[in-house]
């Protein structure tokens, strides 16, 4: 019976990982990280400068994982019905869709971040 489960196509990547982004992004929006010395969090260089940056920072990669999550679901619930068995298109498409998320949540954390990081007084030397 779990075998039957394990090599059916409704067993993926983005389905498992689409819960697990859901998760997170709930789980630190409603207990957001109060410390860097959290065990949880989202962690960065950028992130860790001040406690501003780590707040916002859990803040964005709590949004964005669980909007990552809305869709991880319905693409591996659909590359199930798609697909008849586990073939190397069905794990491309699937394990794809989870690195492109998590590439995703990161890039656009750091974006956010340096768009508020506080300008230091070294750059206004070079002017």
């Amino acid at each position: 019976m779990f075998m039957n489960f394990v090599h059916s196509t409704y067993c993926n990547a983005a389905i498992f990982a689409g819960i697990i982004f859901v998760f997170m992004g709930y789980f630190i929006r409603r207990y957001p990280p109060k410390s860097t010395r959290s065990w949880y969090g989202y962690r960065s260089a950028l992130a860790t400068r001040s406690p501003e940056m780590w707040q916002a920072a859990n803040q964005h990669a709590a949004y964005i994982s669980r909007r990552i999550g809305i869709i991880l679901i319905p693409t591996g619930l659909a590359c199930a019905l798609f697909f008849d068995s586990q073939t190397d298109w069905f794990w491309y498409i699937t394990v794809g869709a989870v690195v492109t998320g998590a590439m995703y949540m990161v890039g656009y954390t750091e974006w956010r971040l340096q768009q508020i990081e506080p300008e230091s007084p070294e750059d206004n030397d070079n002017l």
